[in-house]
């Protein structure tokens, strides 16, 4: 049987740049990748056998895989029943024909090259966060779930090892035993590897940056099967690329992310009533063009809908600083926020950790979701637009809905610019910026059609407006968009050749593209442009 031309050698490679013309030659045969990490050949002669006559046997490659997999690796690695659990209940419906649990970066290695020996799909779950059908699970194909590269060590040279299955809770907590942290996400349950890959709003982003501008090595197993420790220096094309450009070049198994000092921290969120609406809205423009003057402070504001009472307008703020301070004594920056009063607030000093927890809370699994982003200049009447446009177009149809406005301010963008800058197209000179989160949860699927086609109008009816303001940025939040945006293409056209051009140097036959076809892809919006 004439294999596929792709993966070979499933070594490890380590600081040494493999030239393009040599990364996968031509000639490269996934059965010699297979023999090179260790499968036994009768194993590799009973898969050929099968996939030969699997139309005969009216078995499916998948199967066929799966089958493999398990002789290779056992049943404490190999699932054929339904085992993950995710966020979205569209996510949770698919089932796979087999979930295989990895313990190392060779195992992953295997799956790649058997997957394109089989040519069975794949998808990969990091913590399973994402709001859409197929993000990181597969119907008919091979779930690879990472909850088992959960390692997390602080290392003494001011990284930490981070394995790419761990939660922030459990990232965040382990680290501050050492009085540490990493850039990282906001909700304790949401998984290191996508956030990070997609980008990695933070609390910390004003003067770290994203979560992918603060990542030092990443551990990634590449369609050759060939397994590179990725660093500006080992591999910089690959570097940039993976600071926002999501799986479209391998699958990370491992991050050695940058440390920095973190005790306690000041936070929470802060209720308010419908007349503050326009009080809120100018705190939030204006504390995003003060950044500059206190980049530590983190803050966001939310418009919502209200389940018990439709038609009340619901707003609420949070903020975030990282370090303690008596509620008497708060920084100067957040004086327009604290001025406002609230009817409830949930403010104090907490733990990192704590405070992720808190937001996980808002946010319980199992129903359906959509989120929809898109970006804009900081402008005031924008914000009133977004705002009013939400209130009288989405949030009176659908008792569970929010926007939730977020700052990507200058000292942001400048540290954005670290370590030879990010994929996202963002650019300084042009911001600041804020972006939006549109989210609705609903539990009937009978809803979905209805809710996607409501939410789509709504995005282009506010980024037709800003526009005509000349406000609009062509950049789309990866953790925070649906399947029918193309977020890649909103970070420019020279970027989109950049990223196509290092993928076609790593993965020639498209693997991260084809076979695996759950996330933002190179091309496109995952579900098509129209819901």
């Amino acid at each position: 049987m004439r294999f596929l031309s792709g993966v070979s050698l499933g070594v490890i490679v380590t600081g040494r740049v493999l030239a393009q013309s040599t990364f996968e030659p031509a000639d490269f045969n996934a059965t010699e990748g297979l023999l090179a990490n260790g499968i036994n050949p009768a194993i590799i002669l009973s898969l050929e056998s099968k996939l030969e006559n699997s139309v005969l046997a009216r078995t499916t490659p998948c199967a066929i895989a799966c089958e493999t997999l398990q002789k290779v690796f056992g049943i404490a690695k190999l699932f054929t029943s339904d085992v993950l659990l995710y966020w979205s209940a569209q996510q949770d419906a698919i089932t796979p024909v087999c979930t295989f649990k990895p313990t190392t970066a060779l195992e992953v290695s295997t799956l790649v090259l058997l997957s394109r020996i089989a040519q069975c799909p794949f998808a990969v779950k990091g913590g399973g966060h994402a709001a859409f059908k197929g993000a990181s699970n597969i119907d008919g194909g091979i779930t690879i779930s990472l909850e088992r590269f959960n390692k997390i060590q602080a290392l003494p040279n001011g990284v930490a090892n981070v394995g790419a299955g761990s939660r922030w809770y459990d990232v965040y907590k382990n680290l501050e035993k050492s009085d540490l942290a990493v850039v990282g996400g906001r909700a304790s349950s949401v998984g290191v590897s996508g956030l990070t890959l997609g980008g990695g709003i933070s609390h910390h982003t004003n003067v770290r940056g994203f979560a992918c501008d603060n990542v030092a090595e990443y551990e990634l197993v590449t369609a050759s099967g060939v397994i590179l420790y990725v660093t500006k220096k080992s591999y910089p094309d690959l570097y940039w690329a993976l600071r926002g450009g999501g799986p479209n070049f391998g699958i990370v198994t491992n991050f050695k992310l940058e440390t920095f000092s973190q005790g306690p921290m000041w936070g929470g969120s802060r209720d308010h009533t419908e007349k503050d609406i326009p009080s809120l809205r100018k705190a939030f423009v204006n504390m995003i063009n003060n950044a500059p003057k206190d980049p530590k402070a983190a803050h966001w504001m939310v418009h919502a809908s209200a389940q018990q009472a439709p038609g009340l307008r619901i707003v609420s703020s949070e903020l975030e600083y990282p370090t303690q301070f008596s509620p008497s004594a708060p920084p100067a920056i957040f004086k327009d926020y604290l001025a406002i009063p609230a009817t409830q607030e949930d403010t104090g000093n907490r733990t990192l950790a704590e405070i992720t927890v808190m937001l996980n809370n808002s946010m319980p699994a199992g129903k359906r979701q959509t989120f929809w982003s898109a970006a804009f200049k900081n402008d005031l009447g924008i914000v009133n637009y977004i705002g009013d446009h939400f209130y009288s177009s989405v949030a009176w149809k659908y008792p569970v809905a929010s926007i939730a406005y977020q700052s990507i301010s200058k000292p942001a963008l400048a540290a954005m610019a670290r370590n030879g800058g990010n994929a996202l197209g963002l650019n300084a000179a042009d911001g600041p910026f804020f972006h939006i989160l549109l989210a609705i949860t609903w539990q009937d699927a009978s809803q979905d059609s209805a809710i996607y086609k409501d939410a789509k109008a709504f995005i282009d009816n506010v980024t037709a407006e800003a526009r005509k303001r000349n406000l609009a940025s062509s950049y789309i939040y990866m953790n925070y968009a649906s399947p029918y945006q193309k977020v890649v293409e909103g970070y420019g056209s020279a970027n989109v050749a950049k990223l196509k051009a290092i993928a076609k140097k790593y993965d020639p036959t498209e693997v991260f593209q084809e076979l695996q076809p759950g996330g933002f892809k190179l091309n496109g919006a995952p579900f098509g442009s129209r819901p």
